[in-house]
């Protein structure tokens, strides 16, 4: 059994590793913090909310803040419905200056868990309409995210988790994202829990198409996330 999870842990590792510059244009290093909140309403409703705030430019302002609200209606204990909005705004272009440029979505969700193997397993399924700032039109975008968790304690309290997300768009458009591959995304660290939260501290790699210019960038980043469930 160890030697399938660390058979899994690598082969996540090699999806997203560093490999992926070069064929980068550019590689940057950022700090992602992410705080997720999810409450429960009654026996099959709750209410999610999401902030995540992006420092780049090697770790010195802000690149971008995603807010992401949503009603969940869960299927059963290992199936989830979520259906949200999200306001996703960047404000620095591709070459690091001032540039602030809106972006709206809706995006709808499946998430699946399961276990087995000795891990805990996540599937994600999510679907964006993502309404950019001086684009064509709306940009569809579909991203699959799967992820293992190992508790290293009986309680379950402390382990170590990784995911690997492929987010492809589906149509193109003028001054906007073009239909294809637009990106992949790698984490692995340590995992803890504590009264109603999980805290997750590690590394995460992302290489991406820019979709006004050639080629892509590699992005090397320390993520800190916190996921809160009442």
């Amino acid at each position: 059994m160890r030697s399938f999870v660390a058979l899994f842990f690598a082969t996540l590792a090699v999806c997203g590793t560093p490999l992926a510059t070069t064929f980068a244009e550019s590689t940057d290093n950022q700090s992602w913090t992410q705080v997720i909140t999810q409450v429960k309403l009654n026996k099959e409703w709750f209410a999610y909310m999401e902030a995540q705030p992006r420092v780049g430019d090697d770790i010195s302002r802000l690149e971008r803040l995603l807010i992401r609200p949503a009603m969940g209606y869960n299927i059963n204990p290992n199936i989830a419905l979520y259906l949200g909005y999200a306001w996703t705004p960047t404000y620095m272009n591709n070459q690091y200056e001032e540039n602030f440029r809106n972006e709206n979505r809706v995006w709808e969700q499946i998430l699946i868990k399961d276990s087995r193997w000795g891990l805990d397993w996540q599937h994600r399924i999510r679907q964006e309409q993502r309404m950019i700032q001086d684009a064509g039109g709306p940009s569809n975008r579909t991203r699959y995210l799967l992820r293992g968790s190992y508790a290293l304690s009986d309680s379950g309290q402390y382990g170590l988790t990784g995911y690997n997300e492929i987010f492809v768009t589906l149509n193109s458009q003028p001054n906007g994202p073009q239909g294809g591959f637009d990106r992949d995304r790698f984490f692995f660290g340590p995992y803890f829990k504590q009264g109603p939260g999980r805290y997750e501290i590690g590394y995460l790699g992302e290489y991406a198409q820019r979709f006004n210019q050639d080629g892509g960038r590699y992005i090397n980043a320390i993520m800190v996330a916190a996921i809160l469930n009442f």
